[in-house]
């Protein structure tokens, strides 16, 4: 805030400067150019008339062309330093004279959330809680944010640590305090909320991981690094080593595989439901759900439309698999991973899906003895230099949002059907980043969202990537009804998916199969289906 009265005071010392030293410029030159007298307070008088464009008394006429370039210079400075003073001193000295005050100190809130510095890795965070009713309050130092965030409704204050203008009086009516600051900034904010008493949850986002101790130390419960967390979302949705997409895939036995395909265009499934298509009759799998623009859209029921660009997911024996593959494409599963770009979240990205023995080749513009190719990203040639598409998919790790877009719509343009899983900055780009191509984008900010979410909030906040699971269930309630009679899709949301009878694995099962003593049933859902489920058939739970 003392910004605009600093910029007055020193164009006041300027001015001053500035007319003294045209003034004494002048009268030299009057008296060794011209050869006329003047004293200082007539230069003075002549300087000032000059540097505002007012206009001359006496002196309107000179001789010696050097004087003459003199005046000239003179003019044309005043001039430019007239028209310079209006918006880069006077308007912001208005703007800050009139227009409303931040606050500076916590308001009168109860169970409120107090976030430290805005930024990425916060802001989805905050829209949540705003959507939820949970009061958030944004510490800023940086004026022109603050005012920003106050002008989208945010509930913002405004000072200044370094200058000492931070007071947290009142911190300890928050339930919680979020430190999104620099680390040494955070550990400071931390310090001091734990010295007025606060006993509340402490969670501390770094730039740094080295810096976790210290700042626990300073009183933080929890330390997190956004940029790790990134790179762990982007390597779960890359390996089904790290985050299977169905979990309990095991209890069907091992005849019983799962895979994704590719809806293109021109594949006869795009654009049907379900119901047209019957697929279970016609090649054995059972579609469990698919990805649209990023998002999982699991436990389908019969109008589910496939969507064209989708990838499903799908269960069967190798068999039903492959009949299914001859309607859409399935993706490859064993070829290697291509990692694009190598900062902080590529490296650690690199590292994790290695860890787990997945296949990586890296590809960055600055040089690193671990690259496979080293180049422009952007270049098509180069793209093309690293086999694309004999790759399984790209994970695009790139340091901003428009390079990232552009490099989804070339690779896009190379290899239609490759999976392209991308980083991005912002949440507002997660879309734009979908409609150029991505299968998958995942944001700082959403990642930081469900993590801190989750700490706070519990099951209050939805994951990013809900799972589906298959878990086992008896034919108790069933039996002497057809798979189609039972209704258990359209009453729980649960897809029967494979049917043990007399030690033999049923996967091919239609509407008419009736349900027999002693049948186990598998079924496939969410993790609500399946209490669904339980909740709606109890005599089905196993002993």
């Amino acid at each position: 805030m003392r910004r605009p009265f600093n910029r007055l005071f020193m164009l006041l010392a300027f001015l001053t400067m500035t007319l003294i030293l045209a003034a004494t410029g002048y009268m030299l030159g009057m008296r060794h150019l011209e050869g006329q007298e003047r004293d200082f307070w007539h230069s003075l008088e002549w300087a000032t008339e000059t540097l505002t464009t007012t206009g001359y008394g006496s002196d309107s006429s000179w001789q010696h062309p050097a004087m003459v370039v003199y005046v000239a210079v003179v003019q044309f400075f005043g001039l430019t330093v007239t028209l310079s003073i209006v918006p880069i001193v006077l308007i912001p000295w208005f703007e800050t004279r009139f227009e409303a005050r931040l606050s500076q100190n916590l308001p009168e809130l109860d169970d409120f959330v107090l976030v430290y510095r805005w930024g990425p890795a916060v802001s989805s965070l905050v829209v949540d809680m705003g959507r939820q009713n949970i009061p958030a309050v944004i510490l800023e130092e940086n004026e022109s944010r603050a005012r920003w965030l106050r002008d989208k409704g945010h509930l913002v204050v405004y000072a200044s640590l370094e200058e000492g203008q931070l007071d947290l009086a009142g911190v300890e009516r928050c339930r919680a305090l979020i430190a999104n600051g620099e680390d040494h900034d955070n550990a400071t904010v931390i310090a001091m909320a734990r010295q007025r008493g606060f006993e509340g949850e402490i969670f501390a986002l770094v730039d740094t991981p080295k810096h976790r101790r210290p700042i626990l130390l300073a009183g933080a419960d929890a330390v997190y690094s956004p940029m790790h967390s990134l790179a762990a979302g982007l390597a779960a949705k890359a390996s089904e080593r790290i985050a299977p997409r169905v979990t309990g895939v095991q209890l069907l036995g091992e005849d019983i595989e799962i895979a994704e395909l590719r809806i293109q265009p021109s594949s006869p499934l795009a654009g049907h439901s379900l119901a047209d298509l019957h697929l279970r009759r016609e090649t054995g799998a059972t579609i469990v759900g698919q990805w649209v623009g990023g998002e999982f859209r699991g436990h389908p029921d019969p109008n589910t439309k496939l969507e064209a660009g989708a990838i499903v997911v799908a269960l069967g024996t190798a068999e039903a698999l492959a009949r299914l593959g001859e309607l859409a494409k399935p993706l490859d599963r064993s070829s290697p991973l291509l990692v694009i770009g190598f900062g902080e979240v590529g490296q650690k990205l690199v590292e994790m899906l290695e860890s787990v023995g997945e296949g990586v080749k890296v590809l960055a513009r600055d040089v690193h003895e671990r690259l496979d190719v080293c180049g422009d990203a952007l270049d098509p040639q180069v793209l093309e230099s690293i086999e694309l598409a004999s790759t399984r998919a790209v994970i695009l790790a790139l340091s901003d949002d428009s390079t990232t877009l552009f490099a989804v719509t070339i690779i896009r343009d190379l290899a239609p059907d490759l999976p392209i899983i991308a980083s991005v900055d912002r949440a507002e780009n997660v879309q734009r980043v979908h409609r150029a191509g991505a299968d998958f984008a995942l944001s700082i900010s959403q990642v930081t969202a469900q993590l801190l979410g989750h700490k706070l909030f519990g099951e209050q906040f939805i994951a990013i990537e809900p799972r589906i699971r298959v878990f086992e269930a008896t034919a108790e309630p069933f039996v002497g009804l057809t798979l189609g009679n039972a209704r258990i899709l359209e009453r729980t949301g649960c897809t029967v998916v494979a049917i043990e009878r007399a030690k033999k694995t049923l996967t091919e099962l239609g509407a008419g199969l009736t349900f027999g003593r002693g049948d186990a049933l598998y079924l496939c859902g969410s993790g609500e289906a399946h209490d669904r489920f339980f909740e709606v058939f109890a005599t089905a739970r196993p002993d």
